[in-house]
């Protein structure tokens, strides 16, 4: 798989270099349609090869061109991803994986990698770190490139006469009146199994902030009053990158972790995008420390001024070769770039026709609000 280090790297070598990118919906809706991808790759290449004028430089595109065969399935064979990626110079193959997203079938012969339909698939790149707890245990799980895996489990030996269902409404509130005895009871058995829990949400807290490390999110399931007991347990810094399942309990079955894993990552993405645009438009904008539209996001680049490129996928869809190039000038200048989705990515086309930038300075005298004619 390409990290978002190896795009960044992809950007600057070979950057002189004639290099085919081929891009590839190998996603199958319908049983019959399953061999489509090979025509859409086929007219994809002779399009790219038509608008070659020089000789010699479509020799060099059909040598490149023909290591793709090797990573190919055989005419009778599928796919078992949604995307494919390649990339070749007349020297050799240089990268080919397959892709857990769909991607537009592309194919383009230019100098250097073209990687902005790749900044939509790093998303998958971000893990997502999944806690399931009950009183007595935390399970562990981390979904990333489409793919769950089991990690070590955290567990506590409760004592016996301790019941496994969560907090009685004794453990919920004070009193100073006299209780009868069975009232007793049961609120010393809650209080005792809170302590226990306690100690396990700590515990729980620190391998979870481990484990997400700077970027991941976070998904707590399991029994309820526990998970929200794991959430106290994790400091401020991860707010607004956890969510609490209702519905994930502790014994789901791994479809169902990872369907619910890739679900709040979505989600979780939608409010951080909009928040990320939010604090662009209303605050960073009107302070000199942002770009909308295309005009001054271009100078913003050109003064190798930006810290954050935004964009939407509609940009990227009609205007492809203004993303490439873009999205190349950011990663250059270390930049990081991050597609938008849902409501926030709409809200960039109507903001700012789908391309943004934050500023790691201010740029004087640059217009604010452009828009793209």
């Amino acid at each position: 798989m390409m990290t978002p280090q190896w795009m960044a790297s992809l950007g600057r070598e070979g950057a002189r270099e004639r290099t085919l990118t081929v891009y590839l919906d190998a996603r199958v809706t319908d049983p019959a349609m399953r061999h489509a991808w090979r025509p859409a790759l086929t007219a994809a290449l002779r399009d790219a090869r038509a608008a070659i004028a020089d000789e010699g430089e479509r020799a060099e595109f059909d040598r490149a061109a023909s290591f793709l065969e090797r990573p190919l399935p055989a005419p009778g064979g599928v796919w078992g991803a949604p995307g494919w990626v390649a990339i070749a110079t007349a020297d050799g193959l240089r990268h080919a994986a397959e892709l857990p997203v769909r991607v537009p079938t592309l194919a383009v012969w230019r100098d250097g990698t073209v990687v902005s339909p790749y900044v939509r698939v790093l998303k998958e790149h971000r893990p997502v770190v999944v806690a399931l707890v009950d009183s007595r245990s935390a399970r562990f799980f981390r979904y990333a490139w489409g793919t769950l895996t089991a990690l070590p489990a955290e567990t506590l030996t409760a004592p016996s006469d301790l019941a496994l269902a969560p907090f009685g409404a004794s453990e919920l509130r004070a009193t100073s009146s006299p209780a009868p005895r069975g009232a007793l009871d049961t609120e010393r058995a809650d209080r005792r199994r809170a302590a226990l829990f306690r100690r396990l949400a700590a515990s729980v807290g620190g391998r979870l902030a481990e484990l997400a490390g700077e970027d991941g999110w976070i998904l707590i399931g399991g029994t309820r009053e526990w998970a929200q007991l794991a959430v106290r347990a994790l400091t401020p810094r991860f707010a607004d990158r956890v969510l609490v399942s209702s519905t994930l309990h502790h014994d789901a079955a791994d479809h169902q972790i990872a369907q619910a894993a890739k679900e709040s990552a979505s989600a979780l993405r939608a409010m951080r995008g909009r928040a990320l645009l939010d604090r662009l438009l209303e605050r960073l904008i009107p302070q000199g420390r942002g770009e909308a539209g295309l005009p001054a996001t271009q100078r913003a680049l050109h003064a190798q001024a930006v810290d954050l490129l935004l964009l939407s996928p509609e940009f990227l869809r009609a205007h492809a070769a203004v993303a490439e190039d873009a999205v190349q000038a950011a990663i250059a200048q270390g930049a990081d770039v991050e597609v938008l989705s849902g409501e926030a990515a709409a809200h960039l086309d109507r903001a700012a026709g789908g391309i943004a930038a934050r500023l790691r300075f201010a740029i004087d005298g640059s217009p604010r609000h452009d828009t793209l004619n």
